[in-house]
């Protein structure tokens, strides 16, 4: 028996052996054929990952237009710039110029320092050239440029590229700092085949992000910066700063750039004002005086004396004499003396013009206006309105657009189309005066200085008794031109049409982008404010309106573009307490975007409104719906929207996606964070279905659903979201562009939430650094990043720091958003829980009550910050703790 047991348990272990031989091969295949599996499923995910690669960049080379060859590149890049033709200004000065003429400036010493290489003089790179007005200086700067760019083509001593700019007072678009730096970038990118690698990033961060234009967003300066650092050196010639916008900010990034790049040089034409000698004291400068400029003056009057209808050379000697006497070194009496003295018919006639001619410009327009007095009323009229017309437009006007202008009835209020003057009557009529350009159809005045002389009010007492007829009254000519454009775009047929025909209509491009401006700069008239109250009246007329404008205007975030100009509407009829809501205008831009997604696709008219541009306006439109209490109104009208694009049968086109990004939005306004998310998670699920992953339109939802996640505690959730969002931009942009700046400020507030404090402070500094170079310390952005610090400054109980901070965002909203403005008075209910949580009760009591007492004024005492506001001074005047 034993035996037996034994040999059974020999066999029973012998098998158990077997089982656990055979279970560890099991395991081993199991094992083997996982591996295999991992390995199958990495390579491919690895395939995977190089085909959504492949695919992003070819999506992203469709984006910005890039095929593979770089020079095919730089006409998009052009484009980006909004390219215009910048050597127009130096042809038309050119054509002014007599051979021979402004030599003497390139020979003079002053020139020749500045123009040899001085890398170590700092101030031998700026050479400031400056003169009375009408003395020449456009011409002399346009000798400096030719004589530049016959350099640069023998390449002699390898000269540095050339970019110049021609500041002009007849376009109200060219004349900011901004007009100058992109003008510029323009230029050095023209002389270049190859795209140059500062633009090529920044056009492509721009393309991504759905910018068709150059914008601020750009940080166009910074921008400069590395271009003129990749071309090593560079030579900038500036005419007309003294009719920049901006004359001190234009200044101060001129010379930061000269004084971070040994080799750039700068060479400026202007007056001789105040603000410009204040910004060039210390640098060279040359004065134009009368004996520098005679010469030049006697070469060009030689010239153009034998183009005058008189045949002796005894007259055109008298006349060269007389002329150059009395033009005193001043080139544009020269040039109006000639001009008038060609409408002589006689001998007689001509020796009489020219004896008569008195000295200095604005004499010689007085003598000029005081001919035209002596018109018939018919041809008076004539001349006293098209001046007014070129005098006061913000561009150049086209002859069919000032035909169509000068048909305009004062008494009828209405255009008469067959009293339209012809083009030859118009010329002779205002020849000296006006300067038409054939190339491009345009007139414009001859000088600035004649548009001064016009609007100068001492005039009316100085001149002869008939020549005030034709001074301006700035306010009346603009209403005149408010009344008309106003007019044109309340047309029956122009009112309900998207787009029109120019020729057909010719005023109607000028009127679209141009009544709210001129309205905004005209005197009070009731019949004016009736006509404007006419058109708002219809909904339909006013989203047309913007629609035709979105379509006409060819820049940078033009939403942003027509808020502004609604704003200058609103400040006019606040002077005559007759403002409307701003509720209101933001939502007819709504409704207009809501248009621009119904009309048929394709339309080549179409621009393209990026999202982005679209959620800041959303965000503007909420913050004034909850300010007037209608957030109910802009929810219906979004639901409206959404239902209209399809989404409640599941038909939602990409394209309506940013609907639920705006609903989602207003929801939280409401305070339904949890509805707003569930909106938001739509949003993402459309988009991921749809776009390629890392497409900015996800990040902008991936940011908006960890904003949400922080509202609703769910800290960690929202510092992941963000983190992936952040993931992303890195891969595109660099570190200063704006969209990374937000979502490192969302990701410091999760972390804040998370009781990390000195995480968040580190990333919100570096957001501040970003903000304070790209959008200026007193940006609203820039304050609320402060505030962020403020907070975290807090939380590390560093209250002495937090406080000094908090001060300085109170002052400068202040200043910048006004003293009763909601978030000035916000900032001073934080300034007051500081000071509470440091114990200076006397000072929290202070500022919570100043807070109030706005807060009452604008908002009312049943709006939620006035309830907690009321609030806080309860718990204080209890001795309660408020933070």
């Amino acid at each position: 028996m034993k035996s037996f047991l034994r040999s059974v348990d020999v066999e029973f272990e012998d098998s158990l052996q077997r089982i656990n031989r055979r279970y560890l091969f099991f395991q081993e295949e199991v094992t083997l054929a996982h591996r295999q599996s991992l390995e199958n499923h990495m390579v491919q995910q690895k395939t995977a990952n190089i085909a959504v690669r492949e695919a992003l960049c070819k999506s992203e080379r469709n984006i910005i237009g890039d095929d593979g060859d770089p020079s095919k590149i730089v006409q998009p890049i052009l484009a980006w710039l909004e390219w215009f033709d910048f050597q127009e200004p130096l042809r038309r000065t050119n054509t002014m110029r007599a051979s021979g003429t402004g030599t003497w400036l390139v020979e003079r010493a002053e020139f020749r320092h500045w123009l040899r290489d001085n890398e170590q003089d700092y101030l031998s790179r700026v050479l400031w050239i400056h003169g009375a007005p009408g003395v020449g200086k456009s011409v002399l700067c346009g000798t400096v440029i030719e004589y530049l760019q016959k350099r640069q083509a023998k390449n002699e001593a390898e000269v540095p590229p050339l970019a110049y700019f021609y500041y002009d007072s007849s376009f109200a678009t060219r004349r900011t700092p901004f007009d100058i730096c992109k003008a510029l970038i323009l230029q050095l990118q023209s002389q270049c085949p190859e795209p140059l690698a500062a633009l090529q990033a920044a056009y492509r961060s721009a393309a991504l992000h759905g910018r068709s234009h150059i914008s601020d967003a750009d940080d166009v300066f910074s921008l400069f910066g590395r271009v003129a650092a990749e071309l090593g050196s560079l030579y900038i010639v500036v005419d007309g700063l003294d009719e920049c916008t901006d004359i001190p900010t234009v200044i101060k990034w001129l010379l930061s750039a000269i004084s971070s790049m040994a080799s750039l040089r700068l060479n400026i034409f202007s007056r001789d004002t105040l603000k410009i000698r204040k910004g060039f004291a210390g640098f060279p400068s040359l004065d134009l005086t009368v004996d520098l400029m005679k010469p030049d003056i006697e070469i060009y009057l030689s010239e153009s004396v034998l183009s005058l209808p008189c045949d002796t050379w005894q007259m055109k000697e008298q006349v060269l004499s007389i002329l150059s006497r009395k033009a005193d070194g001043m080139f544009l009496f020269a040039v109006l003396g000639l001009q008038t003295l060609q409408q002589a018919n006689t001998i007689d006639d001509t020796l009489e013009m020219v004896e008569s001619t008195p000295t200095g410009v604005y004499n010689m327009y007085g003598m000029i206006l005081e001919r035209l007095s002596t018109e018939s009323d018919r041809r008076r009229s004539l001349a006293y309105k098209a001046l007014r017309l070129i005098s006061t437009s913000t561009r150049p006007l086209t002859w069919p657009e000032l035909r169509a202008a000068l048909s305009w009835d004062t008494n009828q209020q209405d255009f008469r189309p067959t009293s339209a003057p012809f083009k030859d009557a118009v010329l002779a009529i205002l020849c000296p005066l006006v300067d038409y350009r054939i190339e491009t159809d345009t007139f414009r005045l001859v000088h600035l200085s004649l548009y001064e002389y016009l609007i100068d009010e001492t005039k009316q007492h100085q001149a002869d008794q008939d020549v005030p007829h034709f001074l301006l009254d700035a306010k009346d000519a603009q209403g005149e031109l408010a009344d008309m454009t106003l007019a044109h775009i309340a047309n029956d047929y122009l009112s309900r049409s998207i787009i029109v025909d120019s020729d057909q209509f010719p005023f109607a491009t000028y009127a679209t982008k141009n009544w709210c401006h001129h309205l905004s700069l005209s005197s009070f008239d009731p019949k004016r404010l009736r006509k404007y109250s006419d058109f708002v009246a219809d909904a339909d007329r006013r989203s047309i309106w913007i629609l035709r404008w979105l379509l006409s205007e060819d820049m940078s975030f033009p939403l942003q573009q027509i808020v502004k100009l609604q704003k200058l509407v609103q400040d006019w009829l606040e002077k005559r307490n007759t403002a409307t809501s701003s509720v209101d205008s933001l939502c007819d831009i709504q409704r207009a975007l809501f248009r621009l997604d119904e009309l048929p696709q394709p339309m080549p008219e179409l621009r393209k409104i990026s999202n982005f541009e679209r959620l800041v306006c959303v965000r503007d439109l909420a913050r004034e719906f909850t300010s007037a209490g209608k957030l109910h109104e802009g929810v219906r009208m979004f639901e409206d929207a959404l239902c209209r694009a399809g989404a409640e049968d599941g038909r939602l086109e990409i394209t309506s996606c940013w609907l639920l990004n705006s609903l989602g939005i207003l929801y939280d306004q409401q305070g339904n964070a949890a509805l707003a998310k569930e909106t938001q998670k739509r949003a993402l699920a459309c988009q991921r279905q749809r776009l390629p992953p890392d497409h900015l339109d996800i990040v902008l939802t991936l940011n908006e659903l960890g904003r949400l996640a922080r509202h609703l505690g769910h800290y960690g959730e929202a510092e992941s979201l963000h983190r992936q969002a952040h993931a992303i931009l890195e891969n595109h942009f660099e570190e200063s562009d704006l969209h990374i700046t937000w979502t490192k400020s969302a990701l410091g507030r999760s972390l804040l939430k998370q009781g990390r404090p000195s995480e968040a402070l580190q990333l919100h500094q570096q957001v501040l650094s970003v903000e304070v170079e790209r959008l200026g310390k007193d940006h609203p952005h820039t304050l609320w990043t402060m505030s962020d610090i403020v907070r975290c400054l807090r939380d590390l109980n560093r209250l002495d720091c937090a406080i000094n901070m908090q001060e300085e965002i109170v002052n400068r909203s202040s200043s910048v958003l006004g003293p009763k403005n909601p978030d000035t008075l916000w900032a001073m209910n934080s300034l007051g829980l500081l000071f509470d949580m440091a114990g200076n009760r006397t000072m929290a009591m202070n500022c919570q009550e100043a807070a109030y007492k706005g807060q009452i004024g604008i908002l009312g005492k049943n709006h939620p910050h006035c309830v907690w506001t009321r609030d806080v001074l309860q718990k204080l005047q209890d001795g309660q703790i408020c933070a």
